[in-house]
């Protein structure tokens, strides 16, 4: 699976694992695309349940605005959301929302998939466009709110050890790069140039965010996305789909041109938890960057780095389509690793029936479509196409009264 430029990453990784959800009361991993309604309905969760405050005790003031009101409407309403295209910058998935709904989403996401150490594509607009968003306006600088929209951020992160003018690789299969960490004497291998080089894009990606924080944008962060792939899912089969969960060691196999994926869970999650501390506190305390309200999505209660490093739990749920559930299963299972973090539908294709979310007892905090990966109406794209989304249910959820839109956000920005 070659990194794409004009295709889908959902689309690849789900032809392959298309058949699974999260089963976490194992510990394991799920991709399911089964409805949620043979789970154990549980009441809806309560902003009571919540912890206060972030994990981060310096947290700007807009920072703690942002999550407070998560948690005020946590369990009542949910924030629409919506991830905008990254390696297309002529994509205008905010604009495409709009045409559809005539609402914009609360919520947009962006990636720095195309942000490196190597500078590779650095006509990238991600950060100007949710500067933008967070401002009030769409990416050609014209106003649609006078409210602040929601910016959240994930990482496909390249294979950092990757030479200047290549494209890294972030499929554990396509790459050789893995954590350079010693589980055996729990260091880090900080001689290494695979250390080195996983500093210098932690730097790079550093000097993105502080560029939010400059503009006061507080960003919902939510970096190694996906990490346990479908380690644990099966009996010594399962595996990370990314490097950053594939624990830190590797083959090459000539006959197939790939990696070998270990399926060893423990070392995988020992791994990917050093790499989250790592990442947290060298951004919180190095660079000084205490806009990020931090999400994980590491699919496996084993990857979990630990309550005091999470201020939201994150899950991506690709359900056959016109599955409009409200993935009660998902949901109760990921609130026994922590009910104290809000949950969030971090990625879905097809977009859950708030309605269904309220009696089904999973009023996700919020949800985001996943881009899509043609310009036209394709009946395959997440939001464009009829398959997963038709249009009268696209109207549906954001006409609700319990979605949440740009045009119902307060200001973040009063004290």
């Amino acid at each position: 699976m070659k990194a794409f430029h004009s295709k889908n990453l959902k689309t690849k990784i789900f032809a392959i694992s298309a058949s699974f959800i999260i089963l976490l009361s194992t510990g394991c991993t799920s991709t399911s695309k089964t409805s949620s309604t043979a789970g154990t309905k549980s009441a809806n969760p309560s902003s009571s349940d919540i912890k206060s405050s972030l994990t981060d005790p310096e947290a700007t003031a807009n920072a703690k605005l942002l999550y407070n009101y998560i948690r005020s409407v946590y369990g009542k309403q949910v924030i629409t959301g919506q991830m905008e295209n990254a390696w297309d910058d002529s994509f205008n998935q905010l604009q495409q929302v709009y045409d559809k709904t005539q609402k914009y989403p609360a919520l947009m996401g962006f990636d720095f998939m195309n942000y490196s150490s190597l500078g590779w594509n650095a006509r990238n607009l991600q950060i100007q466009r949710a500067i933008n968003f967070w401002n009030g306006m769409d990416y050609e600088g014209n106003t649609i709110s006078k409210n602040h929209g929601i910016v959240a951020f994930c990482w496909h992160w390249r294979d950092p050890m990757a030479a200047k003018g290549q494209t890294g690789e972030f499929y554990a299969k396509k790459t050789g790069f893995r954590i350079p960490y010693d589980t055996d004497t729990d260091t880090w291998k900080t001689e290494s140039q695979e250390y080195k080089e996983m500093i210098a894009d932690l730097d790079t990606i550093a000097a993105e965010l502080l560029k939010l924080q400059f503009a006061d944008v507080p960003v919902i962060w939510r970096p190694l996305h996906e990490a346990a792939g479908n380690v644990g899912l099966y009996l010594n089969v399962g595996t990370a789909w990314f490097w950053w969960g594939a624990g830190n060691s590797t083959s090459y196999n000539k006959l197939t041109g790939e990696y070998s994926v270990s399926n060893d869970e423990d070392v995988c999650a020992e791994c990917f938890i050093a790499l989250w501390k790592l990442m947290y506190e060298y951004f919180t305390k190095d660079k000084g960057l205490h806009n990020l309200i931090w999400c994980w999505n590491g699919q496996n209660r084993k990857f979990y780095p630990g309550s005091e490093y999470v201020d939201m739990i994150g899950d991506d749920i690709y359900a056959n389509n016109k599955d409009y559930s409200g993935q009660a299963a998902a949901f109760s299972k990921f609130q026994l690793i922590d009910i104290t973090k809000p949950l969030a539908l971090s990625e879905c294709g097809v977009i859950p029936s708030l309605e269904k979310m309220q009696s089904d007892g999973a009023m996700w905090s919020f949800f985001m479509v996943w881009n899509d990966s043609k310009k036209t109406e394709n009946n395959e794209n997440f939001w464009n196409g009829q398959a997963k989304n038709p249009d009268s249910h696209k109207t549906e959820v954001y006409q609700s009264e319990l979605a949440i839109t740009l045009d119902k956000l307060p200001d973040f920005t009063k004290r």
